[in-house]
């Protein structure tokens, strides 16, 4: 049977994160509003049949509900799940993560945090069959310059997370953090 990977927020910079799990032999459903990105990223990947498509705005908590359940339900458990998710939905996190639990069903969740998780990590509650992982996204300087990562380097550290299953990995740096980018 198959291995079930979910990637929340795949159609930009874990785009190839997705991509590397279908490489891998990972059945990934990537959720994102826009078909069309979505589209390109299965298209993308070398095995573009285990890439599997769920449009759908991850801040309308009820379609995200019911889209998880349908999910389960079609595919299977869930045992991994990659989550980039911004804070226009603050229940789109504790909703997935509801729907995915089942008992005696262990998933693992990478949580992708935005830098200031570095100084305020988001309190996430996770079902006792959920290990969970943060990866914060940092910055990069560049002599007296900072800069924002690349969607590259974004999905190289969050693959790198995944291998290590690091309980905390932190993509770039966050000190000195008065030397961040504005955005």
């Amino acid at each position: 049977m198959a291995r079930e990977a979910l990637v929340i927020g795949a159609s930009g910079m874990l785009a190839e994160v997705s991509r590397w799990l279908a490489n891998e032999g990972w059945q990934v459903t990537i959720v994102g509003r826009n078909r069309q990105k979505l589209e390109q990223v299965r298209d993308g990947a070398m095995n573009p049949d285990s890439v599997h498509l769920l449009a759908l705005d991850y801040g309308q908590t009820e379609s995200l509900r019911t889209a998880m359940a349908e999910l389960v339900a079609s595919r299977g458990a869930v045992e991994l799940v990659v989550a980039w998710i911004h804070q226009t939905a603050p229940d789109a996190l504790a909703t997935v993560l509801a729907e995915l639990s089942r008992p005696n069903q262990p998933f693992r969740l990478y949580h992708v945090c935005g830098s200031s998780a570095w100084k305020n990590p988001p309190v996430v509650h996770v079902p006792k069959t959920c290990t969970y992982h943060r990866v914060i996204l940092g910055f990069v300087c560049e002599g007296e310059e900072a800069r924002w990562l690349t969607n590259r380097e974004i999905a190289d550290g969050v693959i790198r997370a995944i291998r290590q299953e690091a309980a905390q990995a932190i993509i770039g740096q966050v000190e000195p953090w008065e030397m961040r980018p504005t955005y």
